[in-house]
């Protein structure tokens, strides 16, 4: 699972996250607020016999504009568990809509008697290299009828649409990525917003340099190392997929791997250099003070 750039928060009285009680095991959360309201509750511990998977819950609260951003893994196969509420998925292009109330994924049919049928399963498995991105369901619904100026019509939102959503995340391979991750991750957005004067003299000129993007940039630096590529902008639309304009003289399936190509370079090149730039101010991907003791413990073990 990737993050982009939050958003400047913004207050909103319905869109603060709440911290399920009781908490899952072995885990503390970290809650941001405002209209991208998100609640993390991430694994403190490394694996163990007890633990043999480390599982990250993250809670979206109704009306939070909060999504993963599209991304892909290439060392990791990531599930998706919906535990409470209603998602979409982006899976390689198809959108999927589940729902915990109806038990699985709602696929609509609009041209036979059935509008709806349910297939049963509230995981979604992702492959490594599959773009993807997760969110509320009907934050997304809500957009996508904005865009096609349908007014409403063949708008059905889930029975759970409006409920607070808890989505389960873990790896296969399990191990200390995931939740390095979201810790690290977590970390440099909420500095952001309270900035500590006790940093280098070459961080500090670096962001002086940097300005609006000194927060992107250590986010990059935590995406190259975690696992975590960020499709930058959608170079499938940029080669004519689906979007009306002229494409290439190439077969569609072609077409697709150009596209996927392209999109697999550009975030390589971003991220591979905001990772060299790293390397010159000290900017890390996982640093002692940001993560749990148990897990920093064991990620310098794993150095070694």
């Amino acid at each position: 699972m990737s993050q982009q750039p939050p958003s400047p928060p913004t207050t909103h009285s319905n869109s603060k996250p709440e911290i399920p009680d009781p908490s899952p095991p072995n885990t503390q959360p970290i809650i941001r607020q405002g209209r991208e309201a998100v609640t993390y509750h991430i694994p403190t511990c490394p694996l163990s016999p007890a633990h043999p998977v480390l599982k990250t819950s993250i809670s979206l609260p109704s009306r939070s504009k909060w999504t993963s951003g599209l991304h892909f893994h290439m060392q990791h196969t990531e599930y998706l568990r919906l535990v409470r509420g209603a998602i979409f998925v982006h899976l390689n292009g198809d959108v999927k809509l589940l729902s915990a109330r109806a038990g699985g994924q709602i696929i609509r049919h609009r041209n036979s008697g059935s509008d709806e049928e349910v297939k049963p399963s509230l995981v979604v498995r992702v492959d490594r290299y599959a773009r993807h991105s997760w969110g509320r369901a009907d934050e997304y619904l809500f957009s996508a009828r904005d865009k096609q100026g349908s007014g409403g019509e063949g708008f059905v939102l889930p029975d759970d649409a409006n409920e607070e959503v808890m989505v389960e995340e873990w790896t296969d391979p399990s191990d200390l990525a995931k939740p390095l991750f979201f810790w690290n991750l977590n970390a440099v957005v909420l500095a952001e917003r309270h900035p500590s004067s006790m940093v280098s003299l070459r961080k500090r000129a670096a962001r002086w340099v940097l300005g609006d993007f000194w927060v992107p940039f250590q986010l990059f630096v935590i995406f190259w190392e975690l696992d975590n590529w960020l499709i930058l902008f959608s170079m499938r639309d940029a080669v004519g997929l689906g979007n009306g304009m002229p494409t290439f003289l190439l077969p569609k399936a072609l077409e697709k791997r150009v596209g996927r190509g392209l999109e697999w370079l550009v975030a390589f090149v971003v991220l591979g250099a905001a990772r060299l730039l790293g390397c010159v101010v000290g900017v890390v991907a996982v640093e002692r003070e940001r993560t749990p003791r148990a897990l920093w413990e064991a990620y310098e073990g794993r150095r070694t």
